[in-house]
């Protein structure tokens, strides 16, 4: 591992590829932010910036230049705070990366000028920064760039407007250019021995004296400049506290940094101790005081200030400081020290003294020395002349450089060269000459324009020539002294003055010679007056008539018009139409319409030349364009809108449609300013069916791409959406919602139109604001139709999906409020609007559970919507609707939506309470439960066919009328895809074992033998036996089916009969005498059969020959009439006592009816199968 750790290769490639992946992770954030910047609310774009700002300039500056342009592009951000954190960002890239400079610096100067004073405040305390460093940078330049000189002209702009803003009429900007100015003092100056040092400082003796863009000593006048403007500002009589205060912190600062600005700045602050500004209120004369005081402390303490401590001890004094605290600020020096400063202080004072001195006879001096000025020797000024030759080289560089590009120009270049060439090549050519290796085409291009630029240069010719004076630039030729005697020290001290001086007589030479040969032409110029005579065109034209000049104005037009050809053959069709857009709209009347008559012949060809009128109509409208009016009487925008109004006109009536959809959308988008009145015939426009969509789609293009009429045409759009035109309707609803939810413009608007809209339901009769010409509905109705109401929840019922916390509850207040056939038509309304927010929307959810009063129809219709077509419903709709079920709703409709997501014991629950509703309800249920119909087929519910039918059978016939169980029962036999004869056998099974037996089991039995008449050959047998066993003949209702079942079965059922116990068997016969006759045959025909079962008794019975006996049905057993003798009590359980015919008494018939023959009666539990006998 460590031989391989310390091959440095490997070191470098692993730390490269942490760094890229590093770099790459910060540039997916990054340009996740950066999308997000555009559709951010204001706060959060700061964040975003701080983010961006943080991660660039901390760790990946390498993708700087990356993003720039996107965080610059924020400085037109409507939002001030933005602004704002985009200077920050600004003013930190210049402190990591000083070389983006040109790129940042032009968008300062632009925030200079900006609304916001906030923001200009924030771009005055950036450009401290961004001036320091910026000056650095430019003077650590070796060969400064155009954009570096760019860069340092626009820095030097902004000095200029920063000065100008200590005028500003806000506070806090005057107190920000005050601290600009300070540091522009402090960079623009020299230090020395006492200013205080900091780290990075930077000032005027680390600038480079050879610099060609920069010169120190301009630099200082200027830093001196400002320092005095800030001395009359300090001194001014109106200035508020806060500046006074900012301005002499200000002043002690530069004083400090610069001692050498002490005297001024003292002297300042003594003037300002003595007089006051007089608008100053007691508060803040005593915070002025208490600055100065803690200023003038902090002078003192500078070793600087020695010189002026006897003032400043005063003025200290004065302002309250005690003794003490002025020796503490009192800096120490050693006695050498102090006489250093000493002897300097009087050397200053003998200099200023004898300078007051010299100063009267300085004429004299002057006049002494003219002699030896006009004598001193001129000589070239070299480095003007370099300069000049610079300049020339470098227009040369750039008109070869234009010219070259066209590979004609340099092919015609060598052949007009090649005869030129000498036979053998020069040796100068073979010495200096170097073959261009491996460079691009425009490393080509610059490298022979920059030979060619300078030998044009010194031949002086070419574009470049003109940067050469007519004459050689010339100085005055120094002159070194022999001896440092007292005459030359004066020649020296004057030596500046001298070189002015005489600049300024060549000046006024050169001047004075302009003027005598200007003079002198004019003279020239009058003698020749003098001798020719004027020429007078008045005198000798005849002057036409009015129709005259106008058919002369008229015909040149018309030859210009028809010179249209001819002049895009011949490349000036630009300037043609420049000349006719200025005549038609300068014109007369005449004029103007004769060329739009001319434009209309063809204006699908001619467009061009209607907009390039139509802008200049419009820049005269504005004043961008100053042209010589006709007169005219009539408003200043007439002949633009007229003109707009023709036009649009024109393409209506003679377009084809193709061109008049391609014009009619150039138009709109393209002019300058649309107004109401040109809005009209394009609105009449869309009405037309072929037109409407494209008039819908221009109308939306409107609203997004004209911002100052996105209102107007937003309205125009709502009023088609809820227009009587069902197409128009839904093609604007459509370019609505495009609007409100891709494009985000002006939903406050849409969403007050919808609430408008939706709330006239309420009203008793339709409001008269929805009627008019413009919604299609002309005529005033005095009652709701349902499509009225429809069109008034258009609107709204789009809108649901993308705002329904604020439309559900509207919905609801409305339907609440509203009257029964308009609550019909919401209810029959909603259904799109609900399927599109879904049973997972948590509003939705919430409304359906707190179902607002008088609304529980419309949450229901709402729960069928959500469960419509779904296998199974949403699981926590199931849950708010059940406990929406249990807590306020006590419907049982609310759950039939929700059927198949209950589970069995709740659906056999609610089971009673459906069957009682309307018919048309219950069959929907059963259709529901039974997955009947393609819209049912798929949902899965908890139960069976045959777990409803048999719940249907034991139904409480006290919970719920037995009406409804036949009706219901009858519905699902109805369904024999469902209920075939396997369910129907699986169902009759569980009946017959419930106790008590079901009242409606044998009209099931009987409508099930109607269904399958096979089920009669042996199940229904077998059905029949094991009722007998339960004793069937207890319950009346019962009783009788079983009878009506034997009847229908007969003869296969007669074999049944004869297992009844006797006295049943009576009733039987008596109730049905129509079995009589079979049973006794049948009895006959099987009576010889030693396991018949056919008794004499039996066989009275059915011949009805039986006497009276008594039977109790307890024992089952015979008593003969002789043996009664009376009722001891009554029966405990449920029997009766009947009196029947009696027969002989024979013990074992009871049992042979009560166990009948295995050979006629099958196992119970196991009938036999359908179809076997």
């Amino acid at each position: 591992m460590d031989p391989i750790l310390g091959r440095p290769q490997f070191l470098s490639e692993t730390v490269n590829l942490f760094t890229d992946e590093k770099t790459a992770a910060a540039r997916a954030r990054i340009v996740e932010w950066v999308n997000e910047l555009s559709i951010a609310e204001p706060q959060t774009k700061c964040d975003l910036l701080v983010k961006i700002q943080e991660t660039i300039i901390g760790s990946c500056v390498e993708l700087l230049e990356e993003f720039l342009e996107t965080i610059l592009s924020l400085v037109h951000d409507t939002n001030m705070e933005v602004r704002k954190q985009v200077v920050a960002f600004m003013e930190q890239i210049c402190k990591v990366k000083v070389e983006y400079l040109p790129q940042i610096i032009k968008h300062i100067s632009s925030l200079l000028r900006d609304r916001s004073p906030q923001v200009i405040k924030r771009v005055i305390q950036a450009c401290g920064n961004i001036y320091k460093h910026g000056l650095q940078w430019i003077c650590s330049q070796q060969d400064l760039s155009d954009s570096a000189e760019e860069a340092w002209n626009v820095m030097s702009l902004i000095k200029a407007q920063i000065l100008d803003l200590i005028d500003n009429e806000n506070d806090g900007i005057r107190t920000n250019a005050i601290k600009f100015l300070e540091g522009v003092v402090v960079l623009q100056s020299y230090p020395d021995e006492d200013s205080q040092k900091k780290e990075n400082d930077f000032s005027l003796e680390n600038v480079d004296d050879n610099l060609r863009l920069i010169k120190k000593q301009k630099l200082e006048e200027e830093a001196l400049r400002i320092f005095d403007i800030l001395l009359r500002f300090h001194g001014a009589r109106y200035i508020s506290s806060v500046n006074l205060i900012t301005c002499t912190s200000s002043l002690c600062t530069i004083a400090k940094m610069r001692p050498s600005l002490m005297g001024p700045v003292v002297e300042a602050f003594k003037n300002l101790n003595n007089s006051l500004p007089p608008t100053l209120s007691d508060s803040q004369v005593s915070s002025v005081r208490k600055s100065l005081k803690m200023q003038l402390t902090t002078l003192l303490k500078n070793k600087g200030s020695y010189e002026y401590q006897t003032a400043i001890r005063h003025m200290l004094m004065d302002l309250g400081a005690s003794q003490g605290e002025i020796q503490r600020a009192i800096p120490k020096m050693d006695k050498i020290e102090q006489q250093r400063r000493q002897k300097r202080i009087l050397e200053n004072a003998n200099s200023g003294a004898k300078k007051r001195r010299l100063g009267p006879s300085g004429d004299d001096d002057m006049d002494e020395n003219e002699g030896s000025r006009q004598k001193q020797e001129m000589v070239i000024d070299e480095e003007e002349l370099e300069k000049q030759k610079q300049k020339s080289t470098k227009v040369n560089e750039k008109f070869i450089a234009e010219h070259i590009r066209s590979a004609k120009v340099v092919v015609d270049l060598v052949v007009e060269c090649l005869p030129k060439l000498p036979e053998t090549v020069p040796e100068h050519f073979l010495r200096e000459f170097e073959p261009i290796k491996d460079l691009t085409i425009p490393h080509q291009v610059s490298r022979i324009s920059n030979l060619l630029g300078q030998q044009m240069t010194d031949r002086k010719i070419g574009p470049g020539s003109a940067a050469f004076s007519k004459e050689l630039p010339m100085k005055a030729k120094a002159v070194q002294p022999a001896a440092p005697t007292e005459s030359a020290m004066d020649v020296d001290a004057s030596a500046a003055i001298d070189e002015e001086q005489l600049r300024k007589e060549e000046a006024t030479k050169k001047l004075r010679e302009n003027m005598e040969r200007v003079k002198g032409e004019q003279e020239l110029i009058e003698r020749m007056k003098q001798k020719a005579k004027a020429l007078k065109l008045q005198e000798i034209t005849k002057t036409f008539s009015r129709q005259m000049k106008e058919k002369f104005l008229i015909d040149a037009v018309q030859r210009i018009l028809n010179a249209e050809r001819q002049c895009i053959v011949g490349g000036v069709s630009a300037k043609r139409r420049k000349l006719l857009t200025v005549m038609a709209a300068t014109f007369p009347d005449n004029v103007r319409y004769h060329i739009f008559d001319f434009i209309m012949l063809d204006i699908k060809q001619r467009i061009d030349l209607a907009f390039s009128w139509l802008y200049e109509e419009y820049c005269l409208l504005q004043g961008f364009t100053r042209h010589s009016y006709v007169k005219s009487e009539n408003r200043p925008d007439h002949a633009y809108n007229e003109l707009l109004m023709k036009l649009v006109q024109g393409i209506i009536a003679k377009c084809e449609f193709r061109d008049k959809v391609l014009l009619m959308r150039r138009v709109y988008l393209e002019a300058p300013i649309i107004t109401d009145e040109v809005l009209k015939p394009f609105l009449s426009l869309i009405l037309l069916e072929d037109y409407t969509p494209h008039g819908l789609e221009l109308l939306k293009d409107l609203c997004i791409l004209r911002p100052p009429r996105r209102a107007k045409c937003l309205r125009h759009l709502l009023n088609f959406s809820v227009h009587e035109r069902s197409d128009l309707r839904d093609k604007a609803m459509e370019h609505v919602l495009s609007l409100y939810h891709s494009q985000k413009l002006l939903p406050p608007r849409i969403n007050e139109f919808a609430l408008e809209w939706c709330t006239f339901l309420e009203k008793e009769i339709p409001p008269a604001a929805i009627f008019g010409e413009e919604f299609g509905r002309p005529e005033v109705e005095t009652a709701w139709r349902e499509e009225t109401a429809k069109i008034c929840l258009t609107v709204m019922l789009a809108l649901v999906p993308h705002k329904p916390e604020l439309f559900l509850e509207k919905m609801t207040q409305i339907y609440a409020n509203t009257s029964a056939d308009l609550k019909r038509t919401i209810l029959r309304s909603i259904d799109p609007a609900i399927k599109s927010l879904g049973a997972e929307n948590p509003i939705l959810l919430k409304l359906i559970e707190d179902c607002p009063k008088g609304c529980e129809t419309l949450i229901i219709r709402i729960i069928y919507i959500l469960t419509e077509r779904q296998p199974t419903p949403h699981p926590e709709l199931v849950f708010r609707v059940r406990e929406l079920y249990t807590h306020k709703i006590k419907d049982v409709r609310v759950l039939i939506p929700i059927l198949s997501g209950l589970n069995r014991t709740e659906i056999l629950a609610a089971l009673p309470k459906l069957i009682k509703l309307n018919q048309v309800v219950v069959k929907e249920v059963f259709n529901r439960l039974l997955g009947i119909g393609p819209e049912f087929a798929s949902q899965t519910i908890a139960t069976t066919p045959a777990d409803i039918l048999v719940a249907l059978h034991n139904i409480d016939v006290n919970e719920c009328d037995l009406k409804f169980i036949v009706k219901a029962t009858s519905m699902c036999l109805a369904e024999k895809e469902v209920f075939t004869q396997d369910v129907l056998i699986g169902v009759l099974q569980q009946l017959v074992e419930v106790v008590p037996i079901p009242t409606l089991l044998m009209r099931t039995i009987i409508q099930s033998l109607t269904l399958y008449p096979r089920l009669g050959n042996s199940f229904v047998i077998n059905l029949l036996q094991r009722l007998i066993l339960k004793q069937v003949w207890r319950h009346k209702v019962i009783w009788e089916g079983f009878l009506k079942c034997i009847q229908r079965l007969k003869p296969t059922s007669l074999s049944v009969l004869l297992q009844l116990p006797p006295q049943q068997l009576h009733l039987a016969l008596e109730q049905c005498p129509d079995l009589r006759q079979p049973l006794l045959e049948y009895a006959q025909s099987i009576q010889d059969e030693p396991m018949s079962g056919v008794t004499p008794q039996i066989m009275d019975i059915i011949t009805g020959n039986a006497v009276d006996v008594f039977i109790t049905d307890d024992s089952g057993g015979f008593i003969s009439v002789e043996n009664i003798k009376k009722e001891v009590e009554e029966p405990m359980e449920i029997s009766t006592i009947s009196t029947v015919s009696s027969v002989p008494v024979i013990s074992t018939v009871v049992t042979a009816a009560a166990q009948p023959p295995t050979a006629l009666l099958p196992d119970v539990n196991q009938p036999l199968p359908p179809g076997e006998d």
